[in-house]
């Protein structure tokens, strides 16, 4: 059994239509589209699917306790992951990376 993998952190570069095709080309074969925000291979290929598996990941929480609402954790989040609601930082799981910045 042969594997081929492709993986990169920048969006945009290809990587599901270079994969698609090397497919198109492949007799019996597993596909796994492990892409986390946008996981589109599927729309390519039409595949029939036999299992899927919910996955999530890690969201970071605010302890409302300790907070003093200086709101840094805000302005340093790039994903625009925390936001003001009633006064209170909260913080949006679809936003979120989990990337530790706020803690």
């Amino acid at each position: 059994m042969k594997q081929i993998v492709v993986i990169s952190g920048k969006g945009g570069t290809g990587k599901t239509v270079i994969t698609a095709s090397f497919a198109s080309l492949a007799k019996n074969k597993v596909m796994v589209d492990c892409d986390v925000d946008a996981a589109d291979l599927y729309l390519l290929l039409h595949p029939t699917i036999k299992e899927t598996y919910e996955f999530v990941g890690k969201v970071a929480k605010i302890d409302q306790d300790k907070c003093n609402q200086c709101g840094k954790c805000q302005e340093a989040c790039r994903f625009e992951g925390i936001n003001k609601i009633n006064n209170h930082f909260v913080v949006d799981p679809i936003a979120c990376e989990n990337c530790g910045v706020c803690r």
